[in-house]
């Protein structure tokens, strides 16, 4: 027996449901009139019911099987019960057979009664054959209701009055068929709040749709089209091998895929814990097409906000992954994971219902979430159903290996550039694979006519997948300088470049060579950048933030440090996680007052003050970029600070000669000088810091621009002047004006 086929035998069983019931109405009540044409239309004559069950109506679309024996309650039960052995009979024959009926599908994974599947086949009946509507009008006596109603529903299945009010339990909202949405209750408008008996009973289209089709499952690449804009479906064939990811998180996905479905049917939850793109959704292909399951993946973004809307919709995606077999990616899972998350846009109910629907239906869901460092509500946590996987950002040899997949042989750079875009960002795969599609755009923004990608490319596509997440929580700087703009002496020059070095060989050392074993804190770099305002600080972070190709972010410390109690860890919790996923420095600018040494504790200000410098410690360590921190003075730092440092470098006030290196190049090569200009003097006379000398050289420049002159020694003596008094130095006037070669 076929779907087809069972579905005709069990509409025959249902015309002896219908005629009994008939024969009923007309024991019981006196015959209808037999209007003439003037009433054709306005009701259902006997003579139009007879022929119907005749099977000489003109719309039957297959033949009926009318009682053969003189109409009794007692002949219409026999047959009844008869044409029930013969399909159960047929439907055992079927399953031996191996053939999946599709209603005796859906009544085993929906858990439905007998008496549930009659009342799905009898709101089925009319989507059949437009017969039943008039049989129903018939049984209803009202011509304009069409549909099978409650009350002639359970006239036709119950015998008694007890019956039928016991069988009332089947349209409840928690009973099966409405539970899962297999059938909805409507009714008339013009009647508002009508009895469940008033009520109508109308299919899922969807289920309509699975039932009408001949095959023993349902095309998998279907889907129910109030779904097709909110999900996805694909058939995965990703392989484990293929996947770029650490040994034991590939074990583990392996050993998912390969679990054995348990006795009872439950709930499968996989809580994906990564970095957005380190492999989540690769994953779950792999595992699906390890065992050989579609995959609905769920853009739960785009799913109604509606508290109502949205609950009825993520039971309805859960019930047609159940249907057809499928395993779900909650896409955005995320946002509704923590409870007070702060990209929550959702009321905290939509979680609950989404968890109600995940725990209502025995299927695979996959469940992915970017923020690593928090934990899914208890309830879920509790749960004997989840499993949780988590996932690292890429190593080093595993960065370089994504590279080289992403990129083109035959337009990609040196293996140098690649081994060097691959050390200096910690990339996941998916903005790996972003950047190449970028680095091409650019590349052939640039040269049009050829398809190579340069380094420079490579680099500035790599930076602008990192860029941006920390521009609510610091300024970005934009590097103005070079090496050879830093005045400062060798050894300190020395230093930041050896700073540099460490940057750039990490992937080498802690990766290849195996140091990164050896640690398990501390592998970022963190630099004290000491001395007077003015001696080049900033500008060397800039430097070394221009070398490496690397974003800088400076701290605003206003924004950070706040007067109520857990709010400045807080904040540094922010900066250090957008931190981690932007690959940049972090430029802490007169840190004195947030690092400062650690005070003894006299009252409950002393202790959150000090709990403050402890936690920022701690998140020093943990982070594995760059962190500069700068102070007037290294002696008002805290001591554990100091030690945690794997650079301090020391500004001093420049000397003459470097006071004179920086004059010279502080003016640009575009400005107008007169000849007369003496650095070596300015160098001798003036002990200034760079900063002052940058500002004197500007002032100078804006005081030749209202003279309509070159830049000139006046100009500069009188804007050293106006600094001098700015500093609130005192100088004598004399060392303000040139000496007179007549002297």
């Amino acid at each position: 027996m076929t779907c087809r086929e069972h579905l005709h035998a069990e509409l025959a069983r249902l015309d002896l449901l219908i005629q009994q019931e008939v024969w009923r109405w007309r024991q019981m009540n006196s015959p209808s009139p037999q209007g003439g044409e003037e009433f054709r239309g306005l009701y259902v004559s006997e003579a139009e019911v007879d022929a119907i069950l005749d099977g000489v109506y003109p719309g039957n679309a297959r033949p009926t099987h009318p009682l053969d024996v003189e109409p009794t309650e007692s002949a219409f039960q026999q047959a009844i019960e008869r044409a029930s052995a013969e399909i159960a009979r047929r439907k055992a024959a079927s399953t031996q057979a191996g053939v999946a009926l599709r209603l005796e599908r859906l009544r085993a994974l929906f858990a439905l009664t007998p008496f549930d599947v009659d009342i799905l086949l009898i709101g089925l009946a009319s989507e059949i054959e437009l017969k039943y509507e008039r049989l129903y009008a018939y049984l209803q006596d009202d011509v304009t209701r069409k549909r099978a109603g409650v009350a002639m529903i359970l006239n036709l299945l119950c015998a008694t009055v007890d019956e039928r009010l016991s069988a009332r339990r089947h349209f409840l909202p928690d009973a099966p068929l409405l539970r899962h949405q297999l059938i909805a209750l409507f009714y008339d408008p013009s009647q508002p709040h009508p009895p469940l008996l008033a009520q109508y009973v109308k299919p899922d289209p969807y289920v309509v749709e699975y039932l009408l089709q001949e095959d023993g499952l349902p095309d998998p690449g279907v889907l129910d089209a109030r779904l097709r804009d909110l999900c996805t479906k694909s058939h995965p064939t990703t392989r484990f091998e293929t996947l770029l990811l650490p040994s034991d998180v590939k074990r583990q996905l392996a050993c998912l895929a390969a679990e054995e479905p348990r006795t009872a049917p439950t709930p499968f939850l996989i809580l994906l814990q990564g970095d957005k793109g380190t492999g989540k959704h690769a994953s779950a292909q792999a595992i699906c097409a390890a065992r050989g399951q579609p995959l609905l993946t769920v853009h739960l973004a785009r799913l109604p906000t509606q508290s109502g809307s949205f609950g009825s919709t993520v039971r309805l995606i859960a019930r047609e992954a159940y249907l057809t077999g499928a395993a779900l990616y909650w896409q955005g899972y995320g946002v509704l994971a923590f409870p007070g998350h702060d990209d929550d846009p959702r009321p905290h109910g939509d979680r609950e219902l989404l968890h109600a629907a995940l725990f209502e239906y025995p299927v695979v869901s996959f469940l992915p979430v970017e923020d690593v460092d928090r934990q899914p509500d208890r309830a879920l946590l509790r749960s004997p159903c989840l499993v949780r996987v988590t996932y690292p950002r890429p190593s080093y040899p595993q960065r370089r290996a994504l590279w080289a997949r992403y990129l083109d042989g035959n337009t990609a750079p040196s293996d140098a550039d690649v081994a060097a875009v691959a050390g200096r960002f910690r990339l996941t795969g998916g903005q790996i694979r972003d950047a190449v599609l970028d680095a091409r755009h650019r590349a052939a923004q640039r040269s049009p006519g050829e398809q190579g990608i340069s380094p420079d490319d490579l680099f500035a596509a790599a930076r602008a997948r990192t860029s941006g997440q920390l521009i609510d929580l610091a300024k970005k700087i934009e590097p103005r300088h070079a090496w050879e703009d830093l005045v400062l002496p060798a050894d300190q020059l020395t230093q930041l470049h050896e700073m540099c070095d460490q940057m750039r060989y990490r992937p080498l050392v802690l990766g290849e060579w195996g140091f990164d074993r050896k640690l398990s804190l501390g592998k970022g770099l963190n630099a004290l950048f000491a001395g007077p305002s003015g001696t080049g600080k900033t500008m060397a972070a800039e430097v070394i933030a221009d070398d490496l190709g690397l974003d800088l972010y400076k701290i605003d410390l206003s924004t950070v440090v706040s007067k109520y109690v857990g709010e400045t860890e807080k904040n540094l919790e922010r900066i250090f996680s957008a931190a981690r996923n932007s690959n940049a420095i972090l430029f802490f600018d007169e840190a004195d007052a947030l690092f400062g040494k650690r005070s003894e504790v006299r009252d409950a200000h002393d202790r959150y003050a000090n709990v403050e410098i402890s936690y920022l410690l701690q998140k020093m360590e943990e982070y594995d970029g760059l962190v500069v921190l700068t102070s007037n003075l290294s002696k008002n730092m805290d001591e554990a600070f100091m030690r945690r440092m794997h650079f301090t470098v020391e500004f001093p006030y420049p000397e003459e000669d470097a006071r004179r290196r920086i004059w010279e190049i502080v003016l640009p090569d575009e400005a107008p000088l007169a000849p007369d200009i003496d650095f070596g003097l300015l160098a001798e006379r003036y002990r200034l810091t760079g900063g002052n000398i940058r500002n004197v050289a500007l002032t100078a420049a804006f005081l030749a621009a209202r003279d309509s002159e070159v830049i000139g020694m006046d100009h500069l003596l009188w804007a050293t002047r106006r600094e001098f008094q700015k500093m609130g130095r005192l100088a004598a006037e004399r060392e303000f004006v040139m000496e007179s070669s007549d002297d």
